[in-house]
Parts: C-alpha cells; sequence; structure tokens
C-alpha cells in the first residue's frame, strides 16, 4: 500500500526487495535490489566497453594493448579458514569453491569489509614506485571487484600497455603489486602475462557481470549479497568523459525512449543532441519538430 511521505509524496513497497521508493519512479533505482541489479550490471558493462574504445582511441597507437592483472584474496594459511560445516555431506575432498566450499562466513566478511582501503594503498604504492622507477605513473583504465563462490573478493586492474613508456610503468606496477600483496592482506598476484586486443579485455573482464565464470558470482548475484565495496568497477573518469558513456547518461537514454519515444533518441545519435539537452527539451514541452526546425535553422 502507498503511503505518504512528510513532503507530500507518495511510496510504495519495492516488489523486489521490499524497500519503499516513491509512487513515481517505474523501479527501485539500487544496485542491490534484485529487480534492479540485472540491467545495473548492463549498464557497467556498456560503460566499461565505451572506455576502452576510448583508450584505443587515445593512446593513437595502431595496435594497442592493455595489461589485465589479478590480485586475488589470501588463502586459509593467510587467515581465510575453509567452513567444513558448508561441506561436510562430501566427506574428505579438497576444498574448492569451484565444487561448493565456502571460506569461514566471519573470517570472509572481515577481509572483505577491509578489501577496499588495503587495496587503495597497494595501488598507491605500487603506482608511486613505477613513477620512480619509469617517470610515470601506469595508465588504469579500470578496476572491477569480483566475488569468488567461496566468499572471498578479488581485484582485477586494467592498465595500458600499447607505448613503450605504458609497457615499462606497468611492468614495474605488476612487479610491486606481487611484492607488496601480502604485506597489505592480499593473496598473490597472477603472473601469467595477459596482454590482449582492448575490446577482448574488456570482454574477459565483463563475462562475469551477467553470465559469471568458473569460481566466481555473476555481478548480479555478488551485488544483492552485501559484499562488495561501495565502488564495485572503477572505471577512468576521463575515458568516461572522453567516450560520453556515464551510468547517468544511460539512464537518461532510457528515460528518454520511454517518455519521448525512438524519434528522440535519432535526434541524440544522428542529430549530435546532446541526451541531458533532450530530456530538458522534452520536460519542457518543446515538440520534436521544433528541435529539428530550430536546427535546420541555425544550419542555415
Amino acid at each position: 500500500m502507498a503511503s505518504p511521505s512528510a513532503e507530500g509524496d507518495t511510496f510504495r513497497k519495492c516488489p523486489d526487495c521490499g524497500s519503499m521508493i516513491p509512487e513515481w519512479q517505474r523501479r527501485h533505482r539500487a544496485r542491490w535490489c534484485p529487480g534492479y541489479s540485472e540491467l545495473w550490471a548492463g549498464d557497467v558493462r556498456v560503460k566499461l566497453f565505451a572506455a576502452v574504445r576510448s583508450y584505443g582511441q587515445l593512446c593513437k597507437v595502431k595496435d594497442a594493448r592493455v595489461l589485465l592483472l589479478t590480485v586475488t584474496g589470501p588463502g586459509q594459511d593467510a587467515g581465510l579458514p575453509w567452513d567444513p560445516s558448508v561441506c561436510a555431506d562430501r566427506g574428505p575432498h579438497t576444498h574448492s569453491g569451484r565444487d561448493g566450499c565456502r571460506a569461514s562466513a566471519a573470517a570472509a566478511a572481515a577481509w572483505n569489509e577491509r578489501a577496499p582501503s588495503w587495496w587503495t594503498e597497494l595501488h598507491r604504492q605500487a603506482s608511486q614506485a613505477a613513477q620512480r622507477a619509469t617517470g610515470r605513473r601506469p595508465v588504469l583504465i579500470a578496476r572491477p571487484w569480483e566475488l569468488q563462490r567461496r566468499g572471498v573478493l578479488h581485484v582485477h586492474p586494467l592498465v595500458g600497455y600499447s607505448t613503450p613508456a605504458e609497457k615499462a610503468a606497468a611492468d614495474v606496477y605488476q612487479r610491486e603489486l606481487s611484492s607488496r600483496a601480502a604485506r597489505h592482506g592480499f593473496g598473490y598476484v597472477d603472473r601469467k602475462r595477459q596482454v590482449r586486443e582492448p575490446t577482448a579485455a574488456a570482454a574477459y573482464l565483463s563475462a562475469y557481470f551477467v553470465a559469471g565464470k568458473k569460481g566466481k558470482m555473476t555481478l548480479r548475484e555478488s551485488v544483492t549479497s552485501g559484499s562488495m565495496p561501495r565502488s564495485i568497477v572503477y572505471v577512468s573518469p576521463e575515458l568516461s568523459q572522453h567516450s560520453g558513456i556515464t551510468m547517468r547518461t544511460l539512464r537518461l537514454r532510457r528515460y528518454l525512449y520511454c517518455v519521448a519515444g525512438s524519434a528522440w533518441m535519432w535526434l541524440h545519435q544522428h542529430r549530435g543532441f546532446g541526451v541531458e539537452d533532450l530530456v530538458s527539451a522534452h520536460r519542457a514541452g518543446i515538440g520534436f519538430l521544433q528541435l529539428v526546425d530550430a536546427q535546420l535553422a541555425a544550419d542555415i
């Protein structure tokens, strides 16, 4: 049942999570809500691909490349023991998250809570070391967190690897991450040289957003679990600005299509109108033909 707020707005319960949302909202726009998480994950995927394409355009190298790194959470020896009660029905076995085993819930929750701040410091120190050694920091394109099925976070830094200067900085950055990881509470840094074409790396990273892979939960599953950090997927603001694709513009595109239709989207995609300007024009009561006539007049 809808209920009035102190300001006079009317609220109703979200059918997916039970939270109260304004009556005028078509859906609950919270990434942890099961009814919105899949759409949110899809938007993140689009934003990531757009930023990676922008990196390929801006680096001005014919065959742009990126280096994909993996920094894992620690194992049992470092304080994240398995919970034998979860998989006791399997009898004696080697624990594996892929097989359904789980880390101790209390230990995993404590580590997951601290991991973002630990990562911030680890990344800062490794970047500074790269700058001291090479004269520049690595180009951090994106940094998504993943939640393994054992219940522990790990992180994927994606850095530029196209020019000689970028390669030198990225190589030092990788070495420093590896040498410092344990001191900052992490496990190991994958030493495989995952040098990829930018869109291939984005496809690899975003595969788990909607489908999951190996021992990892999908982004939709993990974001509703409450274990993910506030900043789940960092994407370089400079690259997002260049691409013009942000979470806000993606929401506005959907809004514009719903309230105004495909003709207005055509103005955005083919006539150079900004999506925010079109939304403002529609709300102000300006018609489609008025916009077209105004643009034609300006071109004369």
